[in-house]
C-alpha cells in the first residue's frame, strides 16, 4: 500500500521491480514536482452580441443579419482574427397581464467571437457597436502561441528539476541507491484569464473603451516514478507513523 507525505507530495509506492543498473531487486519512489510561471497577456478575445426585437420573427432575423453583416466587416478591416459565429438565437416575446399570456413579438440575438491585440480592441468594440452590436458578452485575455509555448516549456523544466531535488533529499537522508526512471507524468494548466461576464444592453458609447490585460499565469507538475534499492544496513520497510529504522 502507497504511503503519501502530504507536505512534500513524495510518495512511496511499495513496489518491486527488477532494476538492471543495480541487479538487484528495487522499489519505487514516486515524487511530485512542481512549476509556476506568470507571462504578461497581449490578446483580447471578445464576445459581441446583436440583439434585436420585433413583431414578428422575419423581421428579426431581417435586422440581426443587416447589423451583423455590418459589424462582421467593421471587424475584418480591423484586421480581427478568428472571427467566427458562436450564437443565434431566436426566441418568442409574451407579455402577461391578470394570468393571460400573449405573444408580443420576437427576440434575436446574434452571437460574435473575435480576437485582437489588447491594445486594439478597446477602439474595435467602440467600433463594432456603433456598426450595430448591442450587448458584449464575454471577454479574455491570453498571452499569444509563442510566449505561452516557452512558458510551458520553462514550467516543465521547473517542475523536473524540483522534482529531482525532492527525490535526491529523500535517497541521500535514508542512504538509497537511485535507479532508473520507470514512468513519467504531466499536468499542465494555462487557461486564459476571464473577465466578469457582461451581458447587459449598450445604448450609447462616447469615449474609447479602455482594455487592460493582466498577467496569465502557466502552471505544470511532473511526477516521476524512480526505482531505487536499499543500500546495506537501511531498512525500506519504514511504519507508517513515519518513524525511521536505521541499522
Amino acid at each position: 500500500m502507497a504511503n503519501t507525505d502530504n507536505l512534500t507530495g513524495v510518495r512511496n509506492l511499495g513496489l518491486a521491480i527488477a532494476d538492471p543498473l543495480i541487479g538487484s531487486t528495487a522499489q519505487i519512489l514516486e515524487v511530485t514536482g512542481k512549476g509556476e510561471v506568470s507571462v504578461a497577456t497581449t490578446l483580447t478575445e471578445v464576445q459581441l452580441g446583436i440583439k434585436v426585437q420585433a413583431k414578428t420573427a422575419t423581421a428579426v432575423q431581417e435586422q440581426v443579419a443587416q447589423r451583423s453583416t455590418a459589424v462582421v466587416g467593421v471587424l475584418r478591416k480591423l484586421g480581427a482574427k478568428e472571427l467566427q459565429t458562436i450564437s443565434i438565437q431566436l426566441n418568442p416575446v409574451y407579455s402577461y397581464e391578470n394570468g393571460t399570456q400573449t405573444l408580443t413579438g420576437f427576440e434575436g440575438l446574434n452571437t460574435l467571437q473575435f480576437e485582437l491585440p489588447t491594445n486594439q480592441s478597446g477602439a474595435a468594440i467602440d467600433k463594432a457597436i456603433q456598426a450595430g452590436a448591442n450587448v458584449i458578452q464575454n471577454i479574455s485575455f491570453t498571452a499569444s502561441d509563442e510566449v505561452l509555448q516557452q512558458a510551458r516549456l520553462q514550467v516543465l523544466s521547473e517542475a523536473v528539476k524540483d522534482a529531482k531535488a525532492q527525490a535526491q533529499a529523500v535517497f541521500s537522508t535514508l542512504q538509497l541507491t537511485p535507479g532508473q526512471i520507470i514512468d513519467i507524468d504531466i499536468n499542465s494548466n494555462d487557461n486564459p484569464i476571464l473577465s466578469p461576464l457582461v451581458s447587459n444592453l449598450i445604448t450609447d458609447r462616447v469615449s474609447t473603451t479602455p482594455i487592460i490585460g493582466g498577467s496569465q499565469t502557466i502552471k505544470a507538475s511532473v511526477s516521476l516514478d524512480i526505482g531505487y534499492s536499499p543500500n546495506s544496513g537501511v531498512i525500506l520497510d519504514l511504519p507508517l507513523n513515519g518513524s525511521q529504522q536505521i541499522a
